[in-house]
């Protein structure tokens, strides 16, 4: 794994804080950039690969009795045989690697186009799919029911200290899909639960610019066609927080970087 570490001095790595509200994020996000970034061909574009990793103790999933919500019978099937549900706070593969990051670019004014079609969040077996998703602010949204039961979504936009009402689902039947305005207000930060099966959850991180990607279930990320010259990646789990570092890149180079979360309780 030592090809995913960057040299010494193209990078410099900070963990903010063990969770980075929203708010703060949100700053760190926006900046001079919203509202000014263009597109453009980005000729010589580099790129930067790598993996995000895990280091300390894996929290305790949530469990949760899939009898205490709606429609039990049809959520069963995602329960063991005594009807408990395990949902995990932090996905981490054998070799401690880390899913659900979202990666981006910081502070990008100019650079490859914005995408044509809105990211999906499919609702299927009593789950949110995917469980976290990097989208720019002032875009859709898609929601796309797959399950046979009623959910009352909702999304909230979470603050340091709360969250704000961002929108309600109440009757999206199986087979239909609407498109959600995504618009922060204060928050960069947004999360979907369900009113009547408290393990059902996901997350959304806003950006400024279509620089942002998630890490896979190896950890694994990507991000391409990135202009030549210094940047700063952003990394962000819902759970573990926030951490970024500094590459510099050359027309069409490709840098690779290693983040390392630590967990040292349960979060």
């Amino acid at each position: 794994m030592d090809g995913y570490r960057v040299k010494r001095q193209k990078r410099k790595c900070t963990v903010l804080s063990f969770f980075v509200g929203g708010m703060v994020l949100w700053a760190l996000l926006s900046g001079k950039t919203v509202g000014a970034y263009q597109e453009e061909v980005v000729a010589g574009g580099g790129a930067i690969t790598g993996v995000m990793k895990f280091a300390g103790i894996v929290p305790t999933p949530k469990t949760y009795k899939v009898t205490m919500g709606s429609n039990p019978e049809f959520c069963q099937t995602i329960a063991d045989k005594k009807g408990f549900i395990k949902i995990p706070k932090v996905r981490v593969s054998s070799k401690q690697h880390l899913a659900d990051v979202v990666v981006f670019l910081q502070e990008v004014e100019r650079g490859k186009p914005f995408p044509t079609e809105a990211p999906i969040l499919a609702v299927d077996r009593c789950q949110f799919t995917p469980r976290v998703i990097g989208t720019l602010d002032d875009h859709n949204l898609r929601i796309a029911m797959h399950d046979s039961i009623l959910h009352q979504i909702r999304g909230w936009e979470m603050l340091d200290n709360g969250r704000l009402p961002l929108f309600h689902i109440p009757n999206l039947r199986e087979g239909g899909e609407t498109t959600i305005p995504l618009k922060a207000r204060r928050s960069s930060i947004i999360k979907w639960t369900c009113d009547q099966h408290s393990f059902m959850e996901g997350w959304l991180l806003l950006t400024a610019n279509p620089y942002v990607t998630v890490s896979d279930e190896h950890g694994v990320f990507q991000l391409t066609d990135i202009p030549a010259g210094a940047h700063t990646v952003g990394a962000w789990h819902p759970v573990l927080g926030y951490q970024e570092a500094k590459i510099t890149l050359s027309a069409g180079g490709q840098e690779t970087l290693e983040l390392t979360f630590v967990s040292s309780s349960n979060p």
